[in-house]
């Protein structure tokens, strides 16, 4: 999901950007002409996405003795450019470097290097780094220097979380109409982000930004209608502006709109319906879809039944990162008896959870701790995959996990005190779960652990 988006993204300013390639002026002879001419024919066959194309008259550019400083680090960026379209990001970052080194308050390269920081891109994954260059581009009043800045202080990536810098910053970049960085404004004021929400504020913002072009904030505020964040939840109004989002060529509204016919959430329930939008969407390439495309196959929802057709749409959305893919995807191989089954099922559980979801943490965890399997039981794994889950969100449902593993490695002291502070914790939607977990803990205080 991510690296479409990061190439879209990095294509709306290569183009536009021409005023931060400024190097040291002065005349050439007029041998350098003949470069400056391959480098422009370059950039047009980036634009027709001709790559491989466009290198070939970078190189003999790139050796030219008469270019420019700025000149060659412009060319270097493009060529680093193609090799990032094509997924070879350590290529990419070589000539993003090679860019600095000739022009180091290149702005548009900064913002690339800080990109492949923050996100391990072709490089080990460092925030804090991606952080640093964002702020030189941002010291230079560079529109995704801003942004970038803005939305590492927002979630606190590389940096400690920081509201209200993240809005001076992010504000910076939407005077420069920076579509993102208006979205991210809004997102600031809303419950995600800060105790006191302030939702017509960013409901305010998301307008500007839809204003301003923005399709995405049309899902933003349909968002904020079904959650009750204006009042109560109105899942009409948010079909609405998925509705609206989709006839302003919004292809993930398409998926979104499945999801409310699928489960008949402001509109009438449809299967049907449900499935033609979410194969509008996938064919758009939205990895949200390959999830709900799976589940209609695997139950046979507005499609003939198809289970293995199911598991060939998680793994489509597995192989993009999607949590909740690559989970479905443990779910459809834990129902198989073979032993690599069963492993399929293991491996793809620890992907979720490398990622850091608390969710996925505590699914993986709970694998790992009550499994009828002793090849997938691991009680030591499962500990630590547990604590990571409640040291975020210390609900009734984690420390149930967390009690399971203390009792997978013995420690029934433990696992009892666990269990015992889990049905404290249950929470007003979580009744349903009491009596499972009193009867785990009866299990527990006689020194057995539980299993699936």
């Amino acid at each position: 999901m991510f690296l479409p988006r990061f190439n879209r993204f990095l294509s709306t300013f290569i183009m536009g950007a021409v005023v931060f390639w400024l190097g040291p002026a002065g005349p050439a002879p007029a041998v350098a002409l003949d470069a400056r001419a391959l480098v422009e024919k370059a950039t047009t066959l980036i634009e027709q996405q001709q790559y491989n194309l466009a290198r070939t008259y970078l190189a003999p550019a790139l050796i030219d003795p008469y270019l420019s400083r700025g000149e060659r680090a412009r060319a270097y960026y493009f060529r680093g450019y193609t090799f990032n379209a094509q997924n070879m990001p350590v290529s990419a970052l070589r000539d993003y470097n090679r860019a600095l080194e000739f022009n180091p308050q290149n702005a548009v390269v900064l913002v690339a290097v800080g990109l492949a920081h923050s996100s391990g891109r072709g490089t080990d994954l460092d925030e804090a780094l991606g952080f640093e260059y964002f702020s030189q581009a941002a010291e230079l009043d560079y529109a995704p220097g801003h942004f970038h800045k803005g939305r590492a202080l927002l979630f606190g990536h590389g940096v400690d979380k920081n509201v209200p810098l993240a809005r001076i910053s992010l504000e910076k970049a939407a005077a420069q109409d920076h579509l993102f960085a208006m979205n991210h404004m809004a997102a600031s004021f809303r419950a995600v982000h800060v105790a006191d929400p302030e939702p017509r504020i960013a409901q305010a913002w998301y307008r500007k930004a839809h204003a301003a072009g923005s399709t995405q904030a049309l899902m933003f505020m349909g968002f904020m209608q079904a959650n009750g964040e204006l009042g109560e939840p109105s899942p009409e109004k948010a079909v609405k502006f998925y509705q609206q989002a989709l006839e302003e060529g919004l292809p993930d509204a398409a998926a979104n709109l499945a999801h409310a016919y699928l489960v008949g959430s402001g509109v009438e329930q449809n299967d049907n319906t449900a499935f033609a939008l979410f194969q509008q969407a996938a064919r758009a390439g939205v990895p949200s879809s390959y999830v709900g495309l799976g589940h209609m196959y695997e139950f046979g929802l507005g499609v003939e039944q198809n289970k293995e057709a199911g598991r060939d749409w998680y793994l489509r959305g597995a192989q993009l990162g999607q949590n909740s893919a690559m989970m479905r995807l443990v779910g459809y191989y834990l129902q198989k008896s073979d032993a690599p089954s069963r492993a399929e099922a293991l491996r793809w559980s620890r992907l979720a959870a490398q990622s850091g979801n608390a969710q996925a943490q505590n699914d993986y965890a709970w694998l790992l701790a009550t499994s009828k399997f002793d090849e997938l039981r691991n009680g030591t794994l499962a500990l630590d995959a547990a604590n990571k889950a409640v040291a975020k969100k210390s609900s009734a449902s984690f420390l149930d996990t967390l009690a399971a593993a203390y009792a997978e490695l013995g420690n029934f002291e433990l696992a009892v005190a666990t269990q015992q502070q889990a049905i404290e914790a249950i929470s007003g939607d979580e009744v349903a779960i009491k009596s499972e977990l009193e009867k785990r803990l009866e299990l527990y205080q006689r020194s057995q652990p539980w299993r699936e």
